[in-house]
């Protein structure tokens, strides 16, 4: 469902999932939709070619251990657009994976400081959302004094 949401908003897609059911059921929903590709792939290892903006990373980071996430972080420091967003979204709840959202979100964010900086965040008791532009002398495509509006910013 997020595949086919973000579609409407993108001129061309790419979307990655490491089960191949998950890839049916989006392809089957997207098949009016000839600017979304799909690709089977497991993260950070796998990563699709060319360059993105926005990166959204939706239930992924807490799978990943430390060595990984600093893995990630180069994959996307590669290939964002200069002035391009990342958006992380993570499950807050009691999870069985390596990491919390929230823990993911913090690591993340400390491994892409050097070029990301957080634009905006909200939380709630279900999910953590997290914002982030790049800022690395990279020129910028967001208007100068341009905030955040998803409120929470205290997170």
């Amino acid at each position: 469902m997020l595949t086919e949401l973000l579609a409407r908003r993108c001129d061309s897609l790419v979307s990655l999932d490491l089960t191949e059911q998950a890839l049916i059921q989006a392809r089957e929903r997207c098949k009016d939709l000839p600017h979304v590709r799909f690709e089977r792939a497991q993260v950070p290892g796998q990563w699709p070619e060319g360059t993105f903006d926005p990166i959204l990373l939706s239930e992924v980071v807490y799978y990943l251990d430390e060595p990984d996430v600093q893995r990630l972080a180069e994959r996307v420091r590669s290939c964002l657009r200069p002035g391009g967003d990342v958006l992380l979204v993570h499950w807050t709840g009691e999870t069985h994976y390596p990491l919390t959202g929230d823990e993911a979100a913090v690591r993340f964010i400390a491994n892409t400081a050097a070029f990301l900086r957080v634009h905006d965040q909200a939380r709630t008791d279900k999910y953590r959302l997290d914002v982030l532009v790049r800022d690395d002398g990279r020129p910028s495509c967001r208007p100068a004094g341009s905030s955040g509006s998803l409120g929470n910013p205290g997170l």
